[in-house]
């Protein structure tokens, strides 16, 4: 089920459903990094396949900021079963999309969470010292322009003792979502946790070294820590 709960939390962050019985039109779509989210869509296709027992399909497409991923799936059923069992919005969500209620308790919710961080969150290292070469003081945090997903994230984050803050930009009409700090990272890993290997490796690059160097692509993470 935390699989399912994941996939759930991906969607909201990052996914979109169309449902469109007029144009016969019914899919569910996640989109990426081609660079940092392959295998992270692997491991995404396989809870969708589970779910549905249909393969959905991967391909990659040039964009005007790179190149990017997409996975998604045209199965009517599942995207149906999204709809009518998860409770998940299909067309425009990006300012009212919140978790669904029977997803709200902590045994749901930390998995969830962790879906939503891996499509629309950031693991971020500044410098904590003026002279350190490196960054090296950690912040999570989760961007969203729905203030219904904001309430229930800081909620649901300060009753399990998370120190959350939030900024509010009129301007981009955002929220930012974050914690900070060695001691509340750890607590998210030990409670939350991530998936991708894009943030698994750079939680690990700063664990064992105590910095991080930006910019580095998943590939030369990996390449670093296996030298190390």
């Amino acid at each position: 089920m935390k699989d399912v709960c994941e996939l759930i939390g991906v969607i909201i962050g990052d996914g979109s459903i169309i449902y469109n019985s007029k144009n016969r039109t019914y899919r569910l779509e996640i989109a990426g990094n081609a660079t940092e989210d392959p295998r992270y869509f692997s491991m995404l296709s396989k809870t969708i396949f589970k779910l549905s027992k249909k393969e959905p399909k991967i391909r990659f497409r040039q964009h005007k900021k790179g190149k990017g991923i997409t996975l998604y799936s045209d199965n009517k059923k599942f995207v149906e079963f999204l709809i009518n069992e998860f409770k998940l919005p299909f067309g425009k969500k990006t300012f009212t999309i919140r978790i669904p209620n029977q997803f709200l308790t902590w045994k749901y919710s930390k998995h969830v969470i962790r879906g939503i961080f891996e499509a629309d969150g950031s693991i971020y290292f500044s410098r904590s010292k003026p002279k350190s070469k490196y960054p090296t003081y950690p912040r999570i945090e989760i961007v969203t322009s729905s203030k219904n997903l904001s309430v229930q994230l800081v909620e649901i984050l300060r009753k399990k003792s998370f120190k959350v803050q939030t900024i509010n930009s009129d301007s981009r009409k955002t929220i930012k979502i974050y914690i900070s700090g060695e001691k509340m990272l750890e607590k998210w890993i030990k409670e939350i946790g991530f998936s991708s290997p894009k943030n698994i490796s750079k939680f690990l690059f700063w664990k064992t070294n105590g910095y991080y160097i930006p910019k580095t692509t998943l590939k030369e993470r990996e390449r670093l820590l296996n030298y190390i």
